[in-house]
């Protein structure tokens, strides 16, 4: 008897606890392991793109909302919308609507700096239609403004909408916490990003200063140079290169004569083939240069094409005598463009030969000199 009873109790202990499990929504507790999940997936990457799709997405499921729209603040006070998600199972009316709400909003300006979180309900009818319909509250019950921080400074703003849940379950205190616990690594995220993109910038300013100044002093590297990065961007391409190896090899055709800086100018337009002494000097203009790019900061994948562009699959390169696979992919690539340019573009002591003939050259100095893959994709640039 006693054991019946026991089976019974722990019977309906059990079907009570699935009720609570099926009627309480996530604590803030429970989703450490989520927000956890997120921060890691926010450092392993520097692209903006994937950082706010990363950010929206989870914001989506972990808050259960169906609107997120991130807006970065611009120097100049403006509002830039960066990003909008929304769930596929509003109508396609609605989510039309949505994707088209304005971003210079006294709202959105008034959230951003205010201490914390403002919330309109759509329920709230004291808004004048018009400020309803730029809110979205036409298509949503409720929307949440988030302002973004990093230590003092607002970077720009988070706006969540609700639009299944009835107003009792709106956004509540918990949420919110959620909410602003995800716009703190939004913030961060977003911070690092866009400070790393000026980074970027100020280090292309500089890149191309050099390359300016080699121009000024050999004006076969700038029109050589320019071509190059064309022709290698599509080879890259071709060959089903991601779209962080095909910048890094249009950068490496860019840079790849950036060490002949370093290369007297009597040497460097001499009107003549090389002397054997010139010519071991000009072989190391690929370590000259590798060396000034890792100068900056996140182009180590760029020196290490721009180091090895001179090495041939067969091993008898230069500087280090690099063969087959262990010359890395973009700077096979590089070698082959920097050979059809300077036998198309010709030299002060040599005249340039022709499309076909290039071509030919090309076919004849696969194996050896080429890659033969690279040789068959860069032919095929041109069927």
């Amino acid at each position: 008897m006693m054991g019946e009873l026991s089976m019974a109790l722990n019977q309906h202990l059990r079907q009570n606890l699935h009720l609570v499990e099926t009627s309480t929504a996530p604590t803030l507790d429970e989703h450490f392991a989520d927000l956890f999940n997120l921060s890691r997936l926010l450092n392993q990457t520097n692209r903006l793109e994937q950082i706010l799709k990363t950010i929206a997405r989870h914001s989506l499921s972990l808050l259960q909302v169906v609107y997120c729209r991130i807006l970065t603040l611009e120097e100049d006070g403006r509002l830039i919308t960066r990003l909008v998600e929304i769930d596929e199972r509003l109508p396609e009316l609605q989510r039309r609507r949505l994707e088209r709400l304005p971003a210079a909003l006294r709202e959105y300006h008034r959230a951003l700096h205010s201490q914390g979180v403002v919330v309109y309900q759509a329920y709230d009818f004291v808004y004048t239609p018009m400020v309803r319909q730029n809110l979205g509250l036409n298509d949503l019950n409720s929307l949440c403004l988030v302002p973004m921080r990093v230590a003092d400074e607002t970077i720009g703003l988070m706006v969540l909408g609700d639009h299944w849940r009835k107003e009792e379950a709106l956004f509540n205190e918990e949420r919110i916490r959620l909410a602003v616990m995800i716009a703190d690594q939004a913030a961060a995220a977003i911070h690092r990003t866009l400070l790393n993109a000026r980074l970027h910038e100020s280090q292309v300013t500089a890149i191309r200063a050099l390359v300016a100044m080699l121009e000024q002093r050999d004006l076969y590297t700038g029109d050589h140079s320019r071509r190059m990065t064309e022709l290698a961007g599509k080879l890259a391409h071709q060959m089903g290169c991601p779209p962080e190896e095909v910048e890094a090899v249009r950068w490496a055709a860019i840079l790849h004569d950036l060490g002949k800086v370093g290369i007297p100018d009597e040497t460097l337009r001499k009107p003549a083939e090389l002397s054997a002494e010139e010519w071991k000097l000009m072989k190391t203009h690929p370590l000259k240069g590798a060396e000034i790019i890792l100068m900056l900061s996140g182009l180590e994948h760029v020196a290490m094409l721009v180091l090895a562009h001179h090495e041939r699959f067969d091993g008898t390169g230069y500087p280090y005598g690099l063969s087959g696979n262990r010359i890395p992919l973009g700077a096979r690539i590089l070698a082959v463009v920097d050979a059809y340019t300077a036998m198309t573009d010709g030299r002060v002591y040599r005249p340039a030969i022709s499309h076909p003939e290039a071509l030919a050259e090309l076919r004849r100095c696969a194996g050896s000199h080429f890659d033969p893959q690279v040789v068959e994709a860069f032919l095929a640039l041109f069927n």
